[in-house]
């Protein structure tokens, strides 16, 4: 990442970095410590448990939670619904018997994971945008009551967008690289990042294979050393969860958990034919959603009934619903306000040193998610070589690129405000790059430089 300014403003700046990890882990850890879950190991928290005790007490990957419970007449079977990313972060830590010292000891751990990610998105901010855009970056993610309240969670979030952050500061790091060596090794590196990213949630499963199929584009086609490279690297790291499944499930891919996201997602609001009692879990309340969720056949064929049925309620919903769920502050299918589980406590909910921190936060999070898309929009005009530079217009665009995937695959499926919350450093950044974009084209206004 590029080095600080000499001099005065070098220091200032050194010592604003250090006073945002201060924030930043102070909340962290503050929130570690001080909230209290209801029953934490629940729903997709105790699948992942499951995972991480069958893999480490019974050497089988399986989400059976029968085991634990002392209830299992035989050895669970092993499946590959979820990556094993998150599982094995967790196996660090699960004992034999479940308690909550176990808890508490993930939940600190996630707190300096979080803090990682903090750190880099700070600097890869800095190195973008300058020293005092990027610290306003690093605050704003200090600041996110998001990237803290998830980390009392036994869910894969945290720790998914450490390994997001670090893929994308590889990337970075490649397109800035002049040496075709270090180029290509740091793009290598940021596919095996985006690789692990991958073990841990599946959203970015299609990333790599669409950066393959855009080198039919003749502007992409001149990076098609990086991406090969970039693919090497995520295949080196995926490689060995696919032979796992192909030998033991004799298929290298398990299509379920697509299958039923994709299903669930395509009821307009989240509710089964507009039934508010049915938010958030309409597919429960629908008798054709397993048949829908059973095969890609079955969900085609549930896709055309129901645009047949309502065609401008499913074109609202795919073109701005979703993405207005997504972006949401709020998770509306979870607990209350940005809260997926119930806690007993938590000091975003009581500390007055909190709370405030979360109303301004609240205040600018739908002005900041709006200049975040349009940011996406704006990295690909012609200008934004003139105004940053060869190598970070390649950067913002490649940025830009991923955060339009990752609002693509939502669209598709299951817009869920939680899954936003990883990918909430790289809308900040977004959003204050378009800010930049647009102080800087009036200033070249200004000055009278052609446009």
């Amino acid at each position: 990442m590029r080095r600080l300014t000499g001099g005065v403003q070098g220091w200032l700046q050194a010592g604003g970095l250090l006073l945002v990890l201060l924030v930043g882990m102070s909340l962290r850890l503050g929130t570690a410590e001080r909230t209290q879950v209801d029953h934490p190991i629940r729903n997709d928290a105790k699948e992942y448990v499951a995972y991480a005790w069958n893999w480490k007490y019974q050497g089988v990957y399986s989400a059976d939670f029968s085991a634990i419970l002392g209830a299992a007449k035989a050895p669970p079977a092993p499946d590959a619904v979820r990556p094993p990313g998150y599982p094995l972060f967790l196996r660090a830590f699960v004992p034999l018997y479940l308690d909550g010292a176990f808890v508490q000891r993930v939940v600190r751990a996630q707190a300096w994971v979080a803090g990682l990610t903090l750190l880099c998105a700070t600097l890869l901010a800095m190195e973008l945008l300058g020293g005092w855009t990027g610290l306003a970056l690093g605050l704003l993610v200090a600041l996110s009551p998001h990237l803290s309240v998830y980390v009392p969670y036994l869910l894969s979030e945290t720790l998914f967008g450490t390994a997001l952050m670090l893929a994308m500061a590889a990337a970075v790091l490649a397109l800035k690289a002049r040496r075709r060596g270090w180029r290509l090794a740091m793009a290598a590196t940021a596919g095996a990042l985006f690789g692990a990213a991958c073990l841990i949630r599946p959203t970015l499963n299609q990333w790599v294979p669409v950066l393959l199929v855009l080198l039919l584009v003749p502007a992409v086609r001149r990076f098609w050393r990086e991406i090969a490279a970039l693919a090497l690297g995520f295949a080196l790291a995926m490689s060995p969860w696919w032979i796992r499944n192909e030998t033991t499930l004799h298929h290298a891919t398990d299509a379920e958990k697509m299958l039923t996201t994709l299903q669930q997602g395509s009821y307009p609001d989240l509710m089964y034919e507009g039934r508010p009692e049915t938010f958030g879990t309409a597919y429960s309340f629908d008798p054709a959603a397993a048949k829908a969720a059973s095969s890609w056949s079955g969900l085609f064929a549930d896709l055309r009934a129901k645009f047949a049925r309502q065609p401008w309620t499913m074109v609202r919903w795919y073109l701005f619903g979703k993405i207005t769920y997504f972006f949401g502050w709020a998770s509306p299918e979870g607990w209350v306000d940005i809260f997926t589980y119930p806690v007993f406590r938590s000091p975003w909910l009581t500390d007055a040193a909190y709370l405030p921190i979360a109303s301004a936060m609240h205040g600018i999070h739908a002005p900041l998610m709006i200049f975040g898309v349009l940011g996406t929009l704006i990295a690909f005009l012609p200008r934004t070589r003139r105004l940053f530079g060869d190598y970070r217009a390649d950067a913002f665009r490649f940025l830009a690129l991923l955060h339009l995937f990752v609002i693509g695959v939502h669209v598709a499926g299951l817009p869920i405000g939680r899954y936003s919350v990883p990918f909430r450093p790289l809308s900040f950044l977004l959003a204050l790059f378009l800010l930049a974009w647009l102080f800087r084209a009036y200033r070249e206004h200004r000055r009278g430089t052609p446009a």
